[in-house]
């Protein structure tokens, strides 16, 4: 009897569905409204996902920023939502890189004071199993360490939103996110009725499908490949190490070696840089 292929099901919290997803300004602007209520956002006027922000005036190797979802409002506040799959236990730096990135798209011209900064909003929307002490729902500002009725008021907000952590107590729109973010079906609105029929149709298109399989291989290669060169740039100071407290070449390669770090035939290519 042959056995039945299992089709995965590419969910809300899959990259590319995401943005598929998320370009309905309709259902960005909700879920907007929903996260962060108070700010009572009329409009969204523009939308722009899976873009890169980096300065390109600058000649060094500056790390890429690829955004998810990066919108305005009517007042010009910038939001931006990121979908964060994996625990690397590097959320707080994170949200700090993608905030300094912003600023950068948006430089002060000449003539302009730093209140013409833009208020920013990082959103990140998490679908991994959280730590201990982590919470549904968490905002971050900036507060003085010895008074914290005092704000800094640098205009920056951190949200971080975590669907595998009980949403009780929370809004029902906020408890209907959760449930869109872990695949379980939602009965709420006409805009999780968009997003469900939305995923649905993505899911059922062979062409969309085929497209992400083969982002998600190119993704995973991306991250095998940083993976690979983290090792051996780990492996390089390690040898630069070694020399610098005497070691010979040859007795720096042979230490490196034995870590088994880096493949041999890798370990002799940094080897030839010393030579």
């Amino acid at each position: 009897m042959t056995k039945k292929k299992v089709v995965p099901w590419f969910g809300f919290t899959e990259d590319k569905v995401f943005g598929m997803v998320m370009e309905n300004k309709d259902f960005c602007k909700y879920l907007l409204e929903i996260i962060i209520p108070d700010l009572k956002i009329k409009k969204i006027n523009w939308l722009d996902k899976q873009i890169e922000i980096n300065n390109p005036k600058r000649k060094d190797n500056s790390k890429e920023v690829r955004l998810d979802v990066l919108v305005t409002d009517h007042e010009g506040r910038v939001f931006n939502i990121e979908m964060q799959t994996t625990d690397q236990d590097d959320l707080g730096k994170r949200m700090r890189y993608y905030l300094s990135r912003l600023d950068l798209r948006y430089t002060l011209n000449k003539g302009k004071t730093y209140n013409d900064l833009k208020e920013s909003y990082i959103i990140f929307l998490c679908s991994f199993k959280p730590k201990v002490d982590d919470l549904f729902y968490s905002s971050y500002h900036n507060y003085c360490d010895q008074d914290r009725s005092k704000q800094l008021h640098d205009g920056a907000t951190k949200i971080i939103i975590n669907s595998q952590k009980s949403a009780a107590g929370q809004s029902e729109d906020l408890q209907a996110l959760a449930k869109l973010m872990n695949n379980e079906p939602v009965s709420l609105n006409k805009h999780f009725d968009y997003a469900q029929k939305r995923i649905k149709e993505i899911n059922e298109d062979p062409e969309m499908r085929e497209k992400i399989m083969l982002y998600e291989t190119r993704m995973l290669e991306r991250e095998q490949d940083a993976y690979k060169q983290g090792k051996i740039d780990t492996a390089k100071v390690i040898l630069e190490n070694q020399m610098d407290n005497g070691s010979t070449l040859e007795q720096a390669t042979e230490f490196v070696r034995n870590l088994k770090i880096i493949s041999d035939n890798d370990l002799s290519k940094i080897v030839d840089l010393y030579k």
